[in-house]
């Protein structure tokens, strides 16, 4: 199965075509060549791309923009993929993390070169334990920090 042949850290989960394909199919969708390679390319980054980054990448006059944005909806409809909002004018997107679910992460964007990198871990039990005093279940969170980073500082 492709998740054994994954090489893995935090999100990275370095897709091959192959990969691809098989996780298409295992969730019922169609193995088109823009949709095994918006998730070769997302596997691939370091960060959360946009659908003009993915398309750029695809090579822009291989598929057209709106192919790119449906199959990216059609991957968070099932939850291979997650969106974000990093405080630009567009959303990001990222491949959700294929052996654990649940995982959760956050980013940090340098304000000035719009620099993206990822905040591995996510502790907010102290959070988590007052929202539970108040009654609260199934609780989720977004926290996405800003900055200006070394280089531009």
């Amino acid at each position: 199965m492709y998740i054994n042949r994954m090489k893995k850290t935090c999100c990275a989960h370095a897709l091959t075509p192959r990969d691809a394909h098989e996780l298409l199919a295992l969730h019922g969708l169609n193995r088109t060549e823009i949709k095994t390679q918006i998730l070769v390319q997302l596997s691939k980054s370091k960060k959360p791309l946009s659908a003009s980054e993915l398309h750029q990448k695809l090579g822009a006059d291989s598929c057209n923009i709106s192919s790119v944005f449906r199959s990216l909806t059609q991957f968070q409809e099932i939850g291979l993929v997650r969106e974000l909002n990093l405080g630009e004018d567009f959303f990001r997107f990222e491949l959700v993390n294929l052996e654990d679910s649940h995982h959760h992460h956050h980013h940090v964007r340098c304000r000035d070169c719009g620099d993206i990198k990822l905040i591995e871990n996510c502790d907010l039990s102290n959070f988590e334990k007052m929202i539970a005093k108040m009654g609260f279940k199934q609780t989720e969170h977004t926290l996405e920090f800003t900055g200006v980073c070394g280089k531009c500082n």
